[in-house]
């Protein structure tokens, strides 16, 4: 299994938001433990942080499903991004709460499916994610799936 994490951002004004900012340091941490053995087999969850914009806002709140591809086997997830935590100091613990969310939603969907989904092993992911120094990351080197 796989989690991923991803934005959209309609305004490029956003880049600089502590926002932004957060969830690429955490998108760093992820990827720093991408050679973690939990990180190397599906089923995949994939999170997308939908960003308002100056003329583009998400049309929902809060998180929804996506998709889901059987090929590759990664379940697609929304999370609408409210406008007020685009400039908070706890960015990073929304991205990191809206992770477990997530994780919660995908074992719904996989139980529906009578699909192998091993929730704990997501939660113990986002748990070593926590304890990776995040203040060491520079945001010039992390890049978002």
């Amino acid at each position: 299994m796989a989690l991923f994490i991803g934005a959209y951002l309609p305004d490029r004004r956003l880049d600089d938001t502590p926002f932004s900012k957060a969830l690429t340091r955490v998108a760093a941490g992820l990827a720093k433990l991408r050679q973690n053995t939990v990180q190397s087999s599906a089923p995949n969850v994939d999170l997308h942080f939908l960003m308002p914009g100056q003329s583009e806002l998400p049309g929902f709140e809060g998180m929804r499903f996506h998709s889901y591809d059987p090929a590759s086997r990664t379940l697609r997830i929304e999370s609408s991004v409210p406008g007020r935590m685009l400039g908070s100091t706890h960015a990073e613990a929304f991205v990191i709460a809206a992770m477990q969310d997530a994780i919660d939603n995908a074992k719904e969907f996989f139980t529906s499916q009578k699909a192998d989904f091993t929730s704990e092993e997501y939660f113990e992911l986002v748990d070593r994610l926590i304890g990776v120094p995040m203040e060491t990351v520079s945001y010039t080197s992390a890049t978002l799936n």
